[in-house]
């Protein structure tokens, strides 16, 4: 039963793998190339938020981090201390994960944090997945915001792109943060 949930997490994150890096290559294109229309449309003369200088660097800035998305992340996950890499492989690049119920017992023999640390390295790539999306949510957030077009706050998108980086690293975060705030004994 354990398999089959492994297995539904993993075409999840499989499907994440093949949709988020499409995602990525079309609003990258569509910011340069909005950039370079806003660009045009200021040397004609418009003025208003939509050709403002800032939002065409943003929209470049975005465009680029788009396009090197996996760059990005990993730029991203280096600054924070972080270990997960990602990388734009298709499919089969994550690896196959299985669940066995002998080295969970073994790991529940070990602790609450050893145990803790086996079921997420188990859905690992899911994690993985999900939190990359949530980085390119939070870049689609902030360049809306910047156009007008959403009131949310800059340190909300901050916040989430943070997030995003942690739950990515959801397998070496959790069980350090649950022993560090006492949650689990060794």
């Amino acid at each position: 039963m354990l398999q089959d949930l492994v297995d539904f997490a993993g075409s999840i994150g499989k499907a994440f793998a093949i949709l988020l890096p499409t995602l990525c290559y079309v609003t990258g294109s569509a910011f340069l190339i909005g950039s370079l229309l806003r660009m045009y449309s200021r040397g004609k003369g418009a003025t208003g938020v939509g050709s403002s200088l800032p939002l065409c660097i943003a929209l470049i800035a975005a465009g680029a981090s788009l396009l090197s998305f996996p760059e990005f992340i990993n730029m991203g996950n280096t600054t924070l201390g972080l270990s997960a890499r990602a990388s734009v492989g298709g499919v089969n690049s994550a690896g196959q994960v299985t669940f066995s119920s002998d080295s969970l017992k073994s790991a529940i023999s070990q602790g609450p944090t050893a145990a803790l640390a086996a079921i997420l390295h188990i859905f690992r790539y899911y994690f993985m997945s999900y939190g990359a999306f949530w980085v390119y949510v939070s870049i689609m957030r902030q360049i809306s915001t910047m156009k007008g077009r959403s009131n949310t706050s800059t340190t909300t998108n901050l916040c989430m792109v943070i997030g995003g980086f942690f739950l990515m690293n959801a397998d070496t975060i959790g069980p350090a943060l649950a022993k560090e705030l006492h949650l689990l004994s060794s």
